[in-house]
This record gives C-alpha cells, structure tokens and sequence, in this order.
C-alpha cells in the first residue's frame, strides 16, 4: 500500500516536477515579504515623511528671510492745484515705481511652543517608526501563518493522495470479485462511486492548495503565479511559560508603546495649548530700495534706500476665551490617552490568557492525535488485509477509510493551529522581531 501511495504522490505532481522548482523556506519568503511588501514599503514612506517633518524650522526655532521687488508702470492724467498758486497740468503723465527690499524675521520668544514642538515632532517620528514596525510584525505574522497554510494544504493533498489509493485498491478488488462472480455488481458500482468521490475531493484540494500558495506570492509583493513549494514539516518551539511572556508583552509590545507615545505628544499638546496664552516676542530686520519717478506730481523723482530694525511684541489680551477652552480640551484628550493605555493593557492581558490556553491545549491536542493517527494507520492495513479475504465488508473498510482521513486532518490541523497561536504569542510579546 505504501508503494501505491508513492507512485500516485508522484504521478499527481507531474513525474518529478516538485523537484523541479524552487523550495521557498520560511524565512526566505519573510525576508522577501519585509522587503517587497506594498503595506512595508508605503510606512517606510511614511516613516521618511516624518522625518523630514522633524526640523527645527518646521518647529518655529529658525528665522524667515524673504525677498520682496516689485515694478509698476502707470499713466494718468493729473491737473493739481495748491493754495500757494502753484498749478500743475501733466496728461498722460507717466510714472514708475520700483520697490525692493530684504526682510528677516525672528520669533525669539513663543512661550516656549517652539520647542514643545519640535518634542512633538519628534515623537510624532517615533510613532511613524513604531507603526512602521507593527506593519512589519503584522505582514510577518500573516507570511507565517500563510507559508504554514500551504505546508498544511500540502499535507491534506498527501491524506486525499492515500484515500484514492485505498478506494483504488478496493475498486479493483469488487471488480476482480464481480467478474469471478464472488462479488456483487453493486459492490462494484459502489466502490466505483466512492473512487470518483476521493478524486473529486483531491481535485478540490489541489485547487485549494494552488490558491494558498497564490495568497503567499500576493504578501510578498511577487508575481502571483511564481512556481514555489515549501518545506513539508511544522516545526512546533516551546514557548516560554504565561509570566515570561506576560512581563515581555507589558514591556515590548509595540501597541503598548505606541499607546505611551501617543500618551506623551497628548502631553506636549496640553503644554503647547499653555504656551498659547503667553505673548510671543519677535525681531525683524529689513533693507529696502525705493525708486519713484512720475510727471504727475511736484516732486517728479524720489529715490531711498537702507536698513532698518525693530522689536515686536504681541500678546492676545482676550480671544473669546479660545485658547481657555483648548487647554481644556487637550487636557481631556491627554486624559482618555491615559484610559485609551489601560483599557489596551486590559485587552491584551485577556487576549495573552486566551491565546496561551489555546496554545497549551493544542499541544495536548498534539499528542491526542498522533496517537489516533498511528491507531488509524494500524487499523487501515489491518481492514485491507481482513478485506482481501473477505473478513469484513466494503461499508466497514469504507469506515475505517474515513477514521484514516479524519485522523491525519485532525493531526495536520492541531499542528497548524498550534503554530499559529505560537505566533500570535510571539506578536503579543513584542518577540517576532527583535
């Protein structure tokens, strides 16, 4: 039976092609997925946006310069009059006014809001970098779980790969026996049907197996249909006992962090609404060129230029008791980030307890099933021998048949399980990516 189920293994992989292509380990498809991924690359982006944000200029510590010149050319008509009898009659009087100028302008005092914001902006960078890497654990625990979907499809196809060899054999056998006539055409018909049944069901799991692998190609960001297969084998690691994981979940996981980080620019906004009812002090410094020339008056050319400095004081003495009432409101925003922390940490303690309940009781699950499988595999080929002599019938063969199926998916699936709730206690522990 054994070599039955080889040469149909191999007969179902196109003669050798498995061979043929590539072997994607896990942790070439995590590397290629953290580097190719679309959701990565674009809070990379993100990541380098707010980096650029975080200037002191962006912050209000540096000074303005501008460049201002202008040229207006004009014609009119004037006729003036003046007490002392003086008259002047200039139509279509032409006239051209140039004004150029260099100004400087230097807040030195906000309140201190300039450098309440460039904290700010540095924080806001630390948050972009930690959403940065919570997209990375992300992407990295879905090319997980989706490599060992495939290694699981996989092993399903070789369970269904046993189911036709195993309806094969008994088809054969109703055949030989209803042609010697120690067999019933009904028999025969029957084994038949459930022959057809098992193909279709491979089929379907073929399908399901091609799609799986599809999925893996879309999160590395890849050719959907680049040919890959995987490794065979669910490796299960040990994970640290409920309190290890609990202190580093508390301390690395970066949902937590981006929590406090956020906590921390809540902060920086209720000093800078503080800062806002301060009065701001400001130094400028200007070179202007003035140049007049026009027939339209008595004083036909005027020409100046030169330097000029100065101080600036302003101070809102009443703003509709505005900047009151943001002082407020940033304050309760920093107070439903202090509660946003807590109901996070609540949340994860519990997710943490139920996950890591899962993940003992799949370990138990694992042994469970190993031992029914053998238990199955052993009654399989002793219910093909018994059936080769007739001892039992093709409905009992039939049910030891579907106790082998069930069995090796019960296996294949506590295993799965199992490793995607190791996983997902090594997300929540802030281990996936150290």
């Amino acid at each position: 039976m054994k070599k039955t189920m080889i040469t149909g293994l191999i007969l179902l992989l196109f003669a050798g092609r498995l061979l043929a292509q590539t072997i994607l380990s896990l942790e070439d498809a995590v590397s290629t997925g953290l580097s190719n991924n679309y959701g990565i690359v674009i809070a990379k982006n993100q990541v380098r946006t707010a980096q650029n944000n975080a200037t002191p200029g962006n912050a209000g510590m540096l000074p303005s310069l501008n460049l201002i010149a202008s040229y207006v050319k004009g014609w009119s008509d004037a006729k003036v009059k003046v007490l002392a009898g003086s008259e002047l009659d200039a139509p279509n009087a032409q006239s051209d006014l140039l004004n150029a100028g260099i100004g400087l302008n230097w807040t030195i005092f906000d309140g201190m809001k300039m450098f309440i914001t460039w904290d700010k902006l540095k924080k806001l960078e630390e948050i972009s970098e930690l959403s940065a890497k919570i997209t990375m654990e992300n992407t990295m625990a879905k090319i997980i779980g989706s490599y060992y979907d495939i290694i699981r499809q996989v092993r399903v196809r070789a369970i269904l790969i046993e189911q036709v060899d195993i309806s094969k054999f008994r088809r054969e056998l109703a055949r030989m026996r209803f042609e010697t006539g120690t067999g019933s055409e009904m028999e025969y018909l029957k084994a038949k049907v459930e022959l057809n049944a098992d193909v279709a069901a491979l089929s379907n799991q073929q399908t399901v197996y091609e799609n799986s692998k599809t999925t893996l190609n879309d999160l590395l960001a890849r050719d959907v249909n680049t040919p890959f297969e995987v490794r065979d084998t669910i490796v299960i690691n040990l994970m640290p006992d409920y309190d290890s994981l609990r202190r580093s979940m508390r301390s690395a996981n970066r949902n937590l962090v981006l929590a406090a980080r956020n906590k921390q620019v809540g902060q920086l906004s209720v000093q800078s609404a503080r800062a806002d009812q301060w009065p701001t002090l400001g130094v400028y410094a200007n070179y202007n060129y003035l140049l007049s020339e026009t027939g339209a008056n008595f004083v036909q050319y005027n020409r100046n230029f030169g330097p000029s400095v100065g101080v600036q004081l302003n101070m809102k003495l009443f703003d509709g008791l505005n900047l009151r009432r943001q002082y407020k409101n940033a304050g309760i925003t920093l107070e439903n980030d202090e509660f946003e922390i807590r109901q996070l940490e609540n949340r994860l303690e519990a997710y943490l307890a139920r996950i890591y309940n899962d993940y003992r009781n799949q370990l138990e699950m694992i042994g469970f099933e190993q031992e029914n499988l053998l238990m199955a595999q052993r009654n399989m080929d002793i219910a093909e021998e018994s059936y080769k002599i007739g001892a039992i019938s093709s409905l009992q063969l039939r049910e030891v048949q579907h106790d082998l199926l069930d069995a090796g998916t019960r296996m294949v699936t506590a295993e799965f399980r199992t490793k995607l709730t190791e996983t997902e206690l090594l997300l929540l522990s802030g281990k996936l990516i150290q």
